[in-house]
């Protein structure tokens, strides 16, 4: 009797070894171990080749960074990332097969250098490079970069928090926010379509979303909560917008609805404390989550402020996928609940104007609602741009904010016509900033802005963390100013926003129907040159100086434009 032919399905994509990096010998540790840095914190394992006899026992740790003459270890919890190996006689060559360690850097003990050769090889899964961006300006040519490899330690079968410490969870928040960078960046479509199917069978009954996914039994909570279990809508929608695969949401769609349901209920369960059903603050939300400001109480203080936010933003992501799902109407019921939601923004935390009391006011609370459009009025628009500037002003011209609105800072001040203090905001160098950890020669994006303190102190967390290096999409869409105007990028927007000290600036990405590529450069007397590459099947909409210019036919285009 013949057997049955096997199927195969494709389900998410196989992790394996990519780049390697040679271990350059820097010194020795207090205690006599020999020191390597490899130059790149990454996810991976090392591969040595020794010279050694039987009996002999070589201890490697491995570290993000060091503290003086040693690595520093207190963020890894109660991680070890410790390889113990027992030597036969001769050369011999060992790397780990079922682990893996986040670090740049190794301290090696019980051979000596000479008898050693070794190498990082970096461990991720097989995604290929969907998008790149570069510039005139190297220290947003290595925040790019750096954006890139905290992506590639950090989406290892499932996208992790981080690679090193005693987590390496999938928090549904952290995901959330980078979802568009990552895309942009990667091939995410088999990736992201294994891990919501994860999601959709840890979903509580109620339409809870655990905090992490896969749950980890008896630790995870599955609660509703605004961000972290946007997740379910977010990450989906941000996967259909660059892969066109409506496929996405229709397997989601109930996950959605259950979702939204359960937000729905915790915030009428709210309407005694907050007087309004459409308030969402219950039963927890992460707030302002690691801001540069406080402590977690702090942050977990604005949770009303982002978990209402959010809960409007995540009706009009709702209504969104569900005309496309030709649900019309659901459509009109989350337009009608968004529109109640986002009046109750404006009118109970901006004062129905687009300001903040002093006593209240914080960089989040102007972002989210800038970004996700919740006033009907330019007036309150215009008044709460103002408002987020005077609060940076006052922060020392400093961003202050966390996890739940960083992502769209630099798109609230830019699309309110705050472009050069969008651009001064990105260019910052000293703390809290993306370029401060630049200067302290981060290869990776961190989770908190000053784990290196401008006097060296180290403090603890994770310096492989991609939430902050989400403004990756504002690189890309504002400054080159790529943008899909329809799943797919069938049909898309070049509009790019020029400022800084930048000359040039340039990306490409890898669309279903191509590569589109994008490039403006500066000349003399404030003008520009633009090239665009268009693929086929596609149309793209080329906006330079408030003139629009339609392209319907692939081919390589150039234009001049004066600013």
């Amino acid at each position: 009797m013949k057997e049955k032919p096997t199927i195969q399905v494709r389900y998410g994509e196989p992790v394996l070894g990519h780049e390697i990096f040679a271990g350059k010998y820097i010194g020795q540790t207090r205690d006599g171990e020999f020191l390597y840095d490899f130059g790149q914190n990454l996810a991976g394992v090392i591969r040595m080749t020794v010279q050694a006899k039987a009996g002999d026992v070589i201890t490697i740790r491995h570290a993000e960074v060091l503290d003086g003459d040693d690595l520093y270890v207190q963020n890894l919890r109660s991680a070890k990332q410790i390889i113990e190996y027992h030597c036969k006689d001769g050369e011999q060559t060992y790397s780990p097969r079922f682990t893996y360690m986040g670090f740049r850097y190794i301290a090696v003990k019980g051979i000596r250098p000479e008898q050693m050769q070794i190498e990082v090889q970096a461990v991720y899964s097989d995604l290929l490079g969907d998008g790149g961006f570069s510039c005139s300006n190297e220290d947003l040519n290595q925040l790019q970069n750096n954006i890139v490899w905290s992506g590639k330690s950090n989406l290892v079968d499932i996208p992790t928090d981080c690679p090193q410490r005693d987590e390496r969870q999938g928090w549904t928040g952290d995901i959330a926010l980078f979802a568009s960078t990552a895309c942009f960046n990667f091939a995410m479509d088999h990736f992201l379509m294994k891990w919501l199917k994860d999601m959709k069978a840890e979903q509580g009954k109620t339409g809870s979303i655990p905090f992490v996914v896969p749950v980890r039994k008896g630790i995870t909570p599955s609660m509703t909560t605004s961000c972290w279990g946007d997740a379910c809508i977010i990450v989906p929608y941000e996967l259909y917008r660059y892969s066109g695969n409506v496929r996405i949401l229709e397997e989601m769609y109930p996950v959605m609805k259950k979702y939204m349901k359960d937000v729905r209920r915790w915030a009428n369960m709210g309407l005694l404390a907050n007087k309004t059903p459409y308030v969402f603050s219950l039963p927890f939300q992460f707030g302002d989550w690691c801001a540069p400001y406080g402590s977690l109480p702090d942050w977990l203080a604005k949770g009303k402020w982002t978990g209402t936010a959010y809960y409007a933003h995540a009706c009009d992501y709702m209504e969104k996928i569900a005309r496309i799902l030709g649900k019309d109407r659901d459509a009109d019921e989350y337009w009608r609940l968004g529109e109640k939601v986002a009046d109750t923004y404006i009118d109970k935390f901006m004062q129905g104007k687009g300001q903040m009391p002093d006593a209240e006011a914080f960089q989040t609370g102007y972002v989210l609602p800038l970004y996700f459009s919740l006033a009907k009025a330019e007036k309150v628009n215009q008044t709460m741009v103002e408002e987020l500037w005077k609060c940076i002003q006052a922060d020392g011209g400093h961003l202050k904010t966390g996890f739940t609105a960083t992502p769209y800072l630099l798109f609230a001040l830019a699309d309110h016509g705050y472009v050069k203090e969008a651009y001064k905001l990105l260019l910052e160098d000293t703390n809290p900033s993306w370029l401060y950890q630049i200067r302290k020669g981060a290869t990776t994006t961190w989770e908190q802005w000053d784990i290196i303190t401008e006097s060296g102190e180290i403090k603890e967390g994770s310096m492989n963390h991609y939430a902050y290096g989400a403004v990756g999409d504002f690189l890309y869409r504002r400054v080159c100013g790529l943008e899909a105007e329809e799943a797919g990028y069938r049909r898309f927007r070049v509009q790019p926003l020029v400022g800084g000290d930048l000359t040039f600036a340039e990306c490409w990405h890898r669309c279903p129907y191509g590569i589109i590529r994008v490039r403006w450069e500066k000349r003399e007397d404030d003008l520009y040159d633009l090239q665009v590459q268009v693929p086929v099947g596609t149309s793209c909409r080329v906006v330079l100086a408030n003139k629009e210019i339609e392209i319907v036919e692939n081919g390589n285009y150039e234009f001049t434009w004066k600013e």
